[in-house]
C-alpha cells in the first residue's frame, strides 16, 4: 500500500494513471479537489493486511502503471462496494491494474444528481476550452468524448477580464435538441447499466435541455480560470503547458478530479 500520508510514497502513487491525475490537482489546486487522503492497493492481500488503516477512504478509482495505457473506469452499482469484489474485476482487466482508494472532502452524490460534469482543456498562454455536459451527467461523457452540450474558447489574454457577465460570449456550441434527447437517451442506458433503476434515470435525466447554472460557471471563473493567469509562471515552471483539468459538480461547486497532463493526454 502507497499512502500520500507519506512522504517517501509519493513517487510511487506518481507511478499510476489516475492517482498521479489526483495527486497534481491536491498540489496545483488544493481549494478544488474533493479528495484530501489517498491511497493505492496493489492486491486483495495488500488490502486485507491494511484494512484497518484505510477505513476512512471509502470512495474508489481503478488505475494502470503510467507505462501502459490508462485502464477503462470499471463502474461500481453502489458509493460503497464490495472492495475484494473490485479489486478482482481490476485483476481480470489487468494483473498490473491496482486499487485507488481516496477520502472526500465532499458529501458524495449519485451519479445522477449533479449539475454538471466539466472538461478544461488547457493550453497555457494560448487557449483554454471547456466541453460541458449538463444536469444528470457527470465527467465521464466529456473526458471520454462521448457527449457535449455547451463548449466555450477562452484566449489566455482574455482570462484577465473574463466575468459571469460576459463569460456567454465564449460559447461556440450549444447542442440542438435532437442531439440532446440522443445524448439522455444513450445516458439512461449507461446508468442503468451501473445498476440505477429506468424509472430513477429517466426522472432525474432532464427531459429537454438545460443549461449549466451562471453559479456553476461563476465557480469555474473564480476558482480555476482566475488562478490559471495567476499561476502562470509555476505551471509552466513545473512543465504543464498542455493539460485537462475534469471532474464534475458537487452541490453547487465544480470539483474537478483529475489533472492530466500532456502526457497521458
Amino acid at each position: 500500500m502507497y499512502s500520500i500520508q507519506r512522504k517517501e510514497d509519493i513517487p510511487y502513487l506518481l507511478k499510476y494513471h489516475r492517482a498521479k491525475d489526483m495527486v497534481n490537482i491536491m498540489k496545483y489546486f488544493p481549494d478544488l479537489s474533493p479528495v484530501d487522503d489517498l491511497a493505492v492497493v496493489v492486491d486483495q492481500e495488500d488490502y486485507l493486511k491494511h484494512q484497518d488503516e484505510l477505513g476512512n477512504l471509502t470512495s474508489i478509482r481503478n488505475g494502470n502503471p503510467t507505462t501502459e495505457p490508462c485502464m477503462k473506469s470499471i463502474p461500481v452499482k453502489e458509493i460503497h462496494p464490495n472492495i475484494l469484489e473490485v479489486l478482482e474485476d481490476i485483476k481480470k482487466e489487468n494483473p498490473k491494474g491496482v486499487l485507488i482508494l481516496f477520502h472526500l472532502n465532499v458529501e458524495a452524490t449519485e451519479r445522477y444528481g449533479r449539475y454538471a460534469g466539466i472538461s478544461l482543456g488547457v493550453s497555457l498562454g494560448n487557449f483554454v476550452y471547456i466541453d460541458a455536459v449538463s444536469r444528470g451527467f457527470d465527467g465521464r461523457e466529456v473526458l471520454k468524448g462521448i457527449s457535449c452540450h455547451e463548449r466555450y474558447q477562452i484566449p489566455w489574454t482574455d482570462l484577465r477580464r473574463i466575468s459571469i457577465d460576459n463569460f456567454h460570449e465564449y460559447q461556440t456550441f450549444r447542442i440542438p435538441e435532437d442531439d440532446y434527447q440522443t445524448s439522455r437517451e444513450e445516458r439512461i442506458s449507461f446508468l442503468e447499466s451501473c445498476g440505477i433503476s429506468k424509472e430513477v434515470a429517466e426522472e432525474n435525466v432532464p427531459v429537454s435541455y438545460q443549461d449549466i447554472p451562471d453559479f456553476i460557471w461563476l465557480d469555474i471563473i473564480k476558482n480555476i480560470l482566475k488562478v490559471l493567469e495567476k499561476e502562470e509562471d509555476v505551471l509552466r515552471n513545473d512543465g504543464f503547458l498542455e493539460f485537462n483539468l475534469s471532474g464534475h459538480t458537487e452541490g453547487k461547486r465544480f470539483r474537478p478530479w483529475q489533472m492530466v497532463d500532456d502526457q497521458r493526454m
